[in-house]
């Protein structure tokens, strides 16, 4: 499932509370400045997002001037399905920074995934040619390594 892919299935996102879907995109806005190099491609990818799970502009607005704590879904697929969009977020402007991998690494371990899961997905994301994979694969991943 390729980026458009996922966007058109964006149910387990819409599934979230508030406070989820805020802390989402909390931690996806740290994600995209973690870097300090913000591009175009990050952004929209964050508005869209945003957009499919029915929040506003103002809200994302707020967040910029917040600190919201960690609230991750308790149900293990939402959880992949957020990673994955942390992951989507990483590679989406074509530039993987260590900084970036290590901030996904930990947002793997704050969702409660497993660990070697993570590191083994984020390994091969770094190898392949595209720099992401598809979403089927993720959960293939957790599915092999599942806690």
């Amino acid at each position: 499932m390729e980026r458009k892919g996922f966007f058109a299935n964006l149910t387990v996102m819409n599934n979230l509370n508030y406070i989820e879907k805020l802390s989402l995109l909390h931690n996806l806005l740290k994600l995209r400045r973690v870097d300090h190099e913000e591009s175009d491609l990050e952004v929209d990818f964050i508005y869209r997002i945003s957009d499919r799970m029915s929040l506003n502009r103002e809200d994302i607005s707020n967040l910029l001037r917040k600190n919201i704590d960690f609230h991750p879904p308790k149900e293990e697929n939402k959880r992949i399905v957020l990673f994955y969009t942390f992951l989507l977020l990483m590679g989406v402007d074509g530039h993987l920074e260590d900084i970036e991998v290590g901030f996904c690494q930990e947002i793997g371990f704050r969702l409660g995934l497993n660990q070697m899961a993570v590191h083994l997905l984020i390994e091969k994301i770094l190898n392949s040619n595209r720099k992401k994979i598809p979403a089927e694969e993720v959960i293939k991943f957790f599915k092999l390594y599942h806690n």
